[in-house]
């Protein structure tokens, strides 16, 4: 084994390469072997059956005048709903109905994909196919002037063609509550042409408590009133959406849209009344509530986009067509024929508008953005002898935005010129001219840095303006006001967002001044009783600062939010003559969101909702804290079972309550809701898709004004 050499030999291997080798053996003459080789690469194919690369999606960052919250698998997976995905955006509530809001306001448009949609069309969405959640704090010129926020949800890009569903419903495991919203939508994609049909239902049955309790001061006696309400709600609604899009060309969309929606929202039980002064006194009556409403909405839209990128055109008519049919009657239960108290409302809304809205690029850096919207709503009341209200609305806009690689600047303005008829009554003409301004500076990748201003209008329903008379109890009514004015709103706030990681934290400093402030207004009348009427009753400010994010830590995901401020509020004549003081006080929010994700495709979420009470110019206004936890899992990629329970060991939820306290009564309401030791429900979300389904065309809604009644 002498005089032996050893030869190393390095190979190179390549993907889609293969390796060819050709070996010469020769004995030297000192009898050493050497072996040559030969190695060359030669093309060939190599079939991968699937590559994943995974990584952490960026929980969110500022972009131009918005926020991005990306929907990461985590949120996903803890989600039965697309609403269930609003949970955890930080700035967002969504209660037990499903009804949403942003920081506290209602006054939300929701868009999916840029174009405008109601909460039905929202509740049949998929939370996987949900991409990412755009927040704007600051509407621009080109939404309505009474808008507060707008949220919109963009979906997903699949591919051209393709035949896709899913079906989501809740199972409740007690006849006590009943809360179920399923939905189902089913789509149909060939070539230029798409077809759409979509389902969403709310059906609740619950038991509530509405008490009143009134205290009245009187000279030689205080006499206390209790009225209870032990009443079975039903919410009952049925909601089918349908449409066509067509692309006519590749820069040509005619689109149309439809909705028939019955729902009814009913209140019936039994009502308790005890009197305690001079004579004590109780008796009892029955409420018997019947309520029935059909809404047919329609939409036609047109889009155009031109040779220049960027510029477009979109044309967009709807109208919506709402009748009612709406009584109440308490019957004494000594007298069971003999109603004691009557309300009885039967009334037909139309709504026609139409929008168009036009953008086109000036330079590199800059773009406008204009518009106009002319829309019309009429309302009559059958029970309401001569009644007929009409309402036109003209409005003009137009804003710029200007980008550069570190700051963004948007800036316009909006005029909208409001005309109210009440025949014999009153007409009013209001111009109202709403500026608004965004200034975004980005130092790096980490920080940003938002200003923000903003004057928006909040004009009275139709509703609100009605000069009708509506009975809570008998001690108590409500009045529409037709001389009610709008009110103005000014809200300027600066926020620094840092981004580190996956992660997204934000803190601001804002303030809000509103003008002309609509409020409740009660006055214990001359035949000791009380009547509720909105009023302009003078001016709110607020003062505060805000924290929220969206955190990554380990397997568990955290959205927090905290709003601490200060309020002021400032009577003016009409509110002093009510004796009603100016007042300040501090209130805090708090909003928390979790999702712990498993193995094996569990995941564990909870949410909690609080808030201190409220200060308007004469009530207090508060709720109990909410908070759910749901477990869910995910079999496949198709379908998931989950179980959520709502309000676990409460058993009672005050979801509104107000007090009034003056120096001649005291006026307390509180509704309350009854749930068993542990309300618990099973959910089923279930997709399918054959192909791949194009991206649906969305177009504005205009929603019929609903009035605001007691109840849950």
């Amino acid at each position: 084994m002498e005089n032996i050499k050893t030869l190393l030999v390095l190979s190179i291997i390549l993907m889609s390469a293969e390796l060819h080798s050709q070996e010469n053996t020769s004995i030297t003459e000192k009898n050493t072997s050497v072996i040559e080789t030969t190695n060359s690469l030669k093309d060939t194919t190599v079939f991968l059956k699937e590559a994943s690369v995974f990584a952490e999606r960026l929980k969110g960052k500022i972009e131009n005048d918005k926020t991005i919250y990306f929907v990461t698998n985590k949120t996903v997976s803890a989600s039965g709903s697309a609403q269930d995905v609003l949970r955890y955006i930080p700035g967002i509530q969504v209660d037990l109905k499903k009804n949403i809001s942003l920081e506290g306001s209602s006054n939300v448009l929701l868009f999916v994909n840029g174009m405008e949609r109601d909460k039905s069309y929202i509740s049949q969405l998929n939370p996987s196919n949900i991409d990412r959640v755009e927040v704007l704090n600051t509407p621009s010129s080109n939404y309505d002037g009474n808008v507060s926020g707008v949220i919109n949800i963009i979906l997903k890009k699949d591919g051209d063609m393709g035949f896709s569903g899913s079906f989501f419903t809740e199972i409740p495991t007690s006849g006590a509550i009943v809360y179920s919203f399923p939905t189902y939508n089913i789509q149909y994609a060939h070539k230029n042409l798409n077809l759409y049909t979509s389902y969403n239902g709310e059906i609740n049955f619950e038991d509530i408590d509405e008490i009143y309790k009134y205290q009245i001061r009187e000279t030689s006696q205080t006499d206390n009133i209790t009225y209870i309400e032990q009443v079975r709600q039903k919410n009952l609604s049925h909601k089918f959406h349908y449409g066509l899009d067509y692309y006519a060309t590749s820069k040509d969309v005619f689109s149309y849209y439809g909705s028939i929606n019955p729902y009814s929202y009913e209140k019936s039980g039994k009502v308790l009344t005890e009197v305690n002064g001079d004579d004590n006194t109780s008796w009892g009556t029955q409420r018997e509530e019947t309520d029935k409403n059909l809404n047919v909405f329609n939409s036609l839209y047109y889009k155009r986009l031109f040779n220049k990128e960027g510029r477009e055109v979109v044309i967009d008519i709807s109208n919506s067509i709402l009748r009612s049919n709406n009584s109440i009657s308490f019957l004494n239960e000594e007298e069971p024929n003999i109603p004691s108290v009557i309300n009885s409302e039967k009334p037909r809304q139309v709504s026609t508008n139409i929008k168009i809205d036009f953008s086109n690029p000036i330079g590199e850096n800059l773009m406008l953005n204009t518009g106009v919207k002319a829309g019309n709503k009429s309302m009559q009341n059958e029970n309401i002898t001569g009644f007929d209200y009409n309402e036109n609305l003209y409005a003009v806009y137009g804003f710029f935005h200007y980008k550069r690689s570190r700051y963004n600047l948007n800036f316009g303005a909006r005029a909208e010129y409001v005309q109210t008829e009440l025949k014999s009554n009153f007409i009013k003409n209001k111009l109202s001219v709403l500026p608004y301004a965004t200034f975004q500076y980005r130092l790096n990748k980490k920080h940003n840095f938002l200003l923000s201003y903003r004057h928006s209008v909040n004009r009275p329903s139709v509703f609100q303006l009605t000069p009708y008379t509506y009975f809570d109890n008998e001690f108590s009514v409500r009045k529409g006001n037709p001389l009610l004015e709008p009110e103005f709103r000014q809200r300027l706030y600066a926020e620094h967002s840092i981004r580190y990681d996956v992660s997204y934290i934000s803190y601001r400093l804002f303030y809000e001044r509103r003008t002309n402030a609509i409020n409740n207004l009660t006055v214990l009348n001359e035949g000791a009783g009380f009547e509720t009427q909105l009023q302009n009753l003078g001016e709110i400010s607020l003062l505060g600062i805000q924290f929220s994010g969206s955190l990554k830590l380990g397997s568990l995901a955290i959205t927090p939010l905290f709003i601490l401020y200060n309020q002021s509020t400032f009577g003016n004549s009409l509110a002093k003559q009510n004796n009603i003081d100016n007042r300040n006080n501090w209130a805090f929010e708090a909003g928390i969101s979790t999702v712990m994700s498993f193995k094996h495709d569990f995941a564990l979420s909870g949410t909690l909702q609080y808030s201190t009470a409220k200060n308007h110019i004469q009530d207090n206004a508060f709720s109990d804290a909410l908070y759910l936890l749901s477990l869910d899992k995910t079999f496949k990629s198709n379908f998931k079972l989950g179980i959520v329970a709502a309000l676990p060991f409460a058993k009672t939820f005050i979801y509104q309550a107000t007090e009034i306290e003056d120096q001649n009564y005291t006026n307390s309401y509180r509704g309350t809701l009854k749930l068993p030791t542990i309300p618990i429900m099973f959910r089923l979300n279930y997709q399918f898709r054959i192909g791949k389904d194009k991206a649906l065309l969305y177009r504005e809604i205009e929603e019929a004004p609903k009035r605001q009644r007691k109840g849950f």
